[in-house]
């Protein structure tokens, strides 16, 4: 004999969102709000409130912001407690938090806006703080490189990729992003990066974390980039570009030292050189030979790749995880 059994019509296939709803208000939506501001006082939807619901889009399989109206209302609306708002009104807080560009003008006269996004970035390293990824007084490694996003949207740009977007640069620990600021998709990735890292790595700096090592590619590989970058961490480890009056020493080196990284056989070296007058810095030099191809113009049967570094100390396997 078949068993009925009387269910709820209160049933929902997205609760297992519940509970992540539940600790995301008990570990961020006071950081949200004490950083961000009350977005209302007395009826509204505080800015917590809008990005829980906007995370419950993605969290739940959707892909665009309508999806909380059109497909999930109805069933995030079930908690008891906890409230979810309308499309329309995340997007409206979306475009509250919004800052205007800041333009720069290129030495050729043209104009890069970038968005700093000052904030939102302040608000990235406070819940990192809040929920004990990143601990004050910590010491950590970070990590910076330009993005290009491909969007079609009205000012999007022409990259060097060959498609419509944006430029950002983005500053990491680990896998956590801890520094973002947007720019022109065909902006030169050297064009005021001295500025964006200056503003990521101050921010650290308020929140009491300290840059152990700072790391890079030949992107930042500039003198008054390295000047900055200097300046907030312990060492630097950048990527060098190609100067053709390095090649002259490196090629003169002897007593190659070789290891094995990452299964590829390889030999290293190091040297001091004065790149730009009057700052000496050490040069980690990897050379690998060439496997299947013939000798390179410039490089001969060796492919080089070199590290800048205010690390006198370290041995130069030390520098492996760089290069």
């Amino acid at each position: 004999m078949a068993k009925v059994a009387i269910k709820s019509e209160r049933l929902t296939p997205f609760g297992g969102i519940f509970p992540i709803m539940e600790q995301f208000t008990s570990l961020l939506s006071s950081t949200i709000d004490s950083t961000l501001g009350l977005r209302c006082k007395l009826y509204g939807y505080q800015y917590s409130e809008i990005i829980r619901s906007l995370l419950c889009v993605y969290f739940c399989g959707g892909s665009c912001v309508e999806d909380v109206t059109a497909h999930l209302m109805s069933h995030l609306s079930l908690h008891p407690t906890l409230r979810t708002c309308s499309a329309d009104t995340i997007l409206r807080a979306i475009n509250e938090l919004t800052r205007e560009n800041i333009s720069y003008t290129s030495d050729a006269g043209k104009s890069y806006d970038f968005n700093t996004a000052d904030t939102l970035n302040t608000l990235l390293l406070n819940c990192l703080l809040s929920t004990g990824q990143l601990k004050e007084g910590g010491e950590y490694d970070v990590d910076f490189d330009h993005q290009f996003i491909e969007a079609e949207k009205y000012d999007a740009k022409p990259t060097y990729k060959k498609f419509l977007g944006y430029r950002s640069g983005v500053a990491v620990i680990g896998d956590m992003i801890v520094g973002i600021e947007n720019s022109d998709g065909n902006t030169n990735v050297r064009f005021h990066q001295k500025d964006t890292l200056k503003r990521i790595l101050e921010r650290l700096e308020e929140k009491k974390l300290t840059v152990k090592r700072f790391r890079a590619d030949c992107g930042s590989c500039s003198e008054d980039i390295v000047d900055e970058v200097r300046k907030h961490c312990r060492t630097f480890y950048i990527r060098a570009n190609r100067c053709c009056s390095l090649y002259d020493d490196i090629f003169a080196l002897r007593g190659w030292k070789k290891e094995e990284i990452k299964r590829h056989r390889v030999e290293l070296n190091s040297i001091l050189v004065e790149k730009w007058k009057g700052k000496p810095y050490r040069l980690v030099i990897q050379r690998q030979r060439r496997m299947g191809s013939g000798p390179d113009l410039w490089e001969g049967e060796y492919t080089y790749r070199c590290i800048l570094t205010n690390d006198y100390e370290s041995s130069m396997r030390g520098h492996r995880g760089v290069l």
